[in-house]
């Protein structure tokens, strides 16, 4: 006689569930220590001792270049300038750099400057490969602690901000942006033409 019995549960084959015996507890604790890191990553963010506004004066900073010279934001005072936030391993500040240095040379007679706040904690020479490769010509500055990045508030990258030559901000850029665009040409050219 053959009977067909129907089980409502779990069929036990000899083989262990995965699930069975494994404690919940290491999974918490992974999902707590990653909250607790996220916090300790954006909480810089939250505490910035100056906000940086539009139409506003941009807060000064002074950070090393490639070479280890000390340069301010304040000493560019005169010029029009671009500080661009960016990293060695973000792929996009990658492909705008290069249009970044584009419009550099194009104007930096005309007293445009860009400087290039590398946020990577990197050695000089490992981004000063980058840059190489990456072909560019514009200052860059080191902000490994991420202080700068912090106080401009740059959560994402690239994040450009353009100041006028009195060094007030006069608009922010941030993702990929079409420097070499007529909007973005003329936007430099009115801001160059300001005494």
């Amino acid at each position: 006689m053959n009977t067909m019995h129907s089980f409502s549960g779990n069929v036990r084959t000899g083989r262990s569930s995965p699930d069975k015996g494994r404690d919940p507890l290491p999974i918490f604790y992974l999902l707590l220590a990653l909250i607790c890191s996220l916090c300790l990553i954006l909480a810089p963010f939250s505490q910035a001792a100056e906000q940086v506004q539009i139409n506003a004066a941009a807060p000064d900073f002074t950070l090393p270049t490639l070479e280890g010279k000390d340069v301010s934001l304040s000493s560019l005072k005169g010029k029009v300038v671009l500080v661009a936030f960016w990293s060695i391993y973000c792929h996009v500040c990658r492909q705008e750099t290069p249009k970044l240095n584009t419009i550099y040379k194009k104007y930096k007679d005309q007293g445009l400057e860009v400087i290039g706040v590398a946020i990577d904690r990197e050695p000089a020479g490992i981004i000063q490969e980058a840059v190489r490769k990456d072909g560019l010509s514009f200052p860059i500055l080191l902000d490994s602690e991420k202080k700068a990045m912090k106080t401009y508030q740059a959560r994402a990258l690239p994040a450009v901000f353009i100041l006028d030559r009195n060094g007030i901000v006069v608009d922010k850029k941030v993702g990929i942006y079409e420097w070499s665009s007529p909007e973005s040409e003329q936007l430099i050219e009115k801001l160059l033409k300001k005494k």
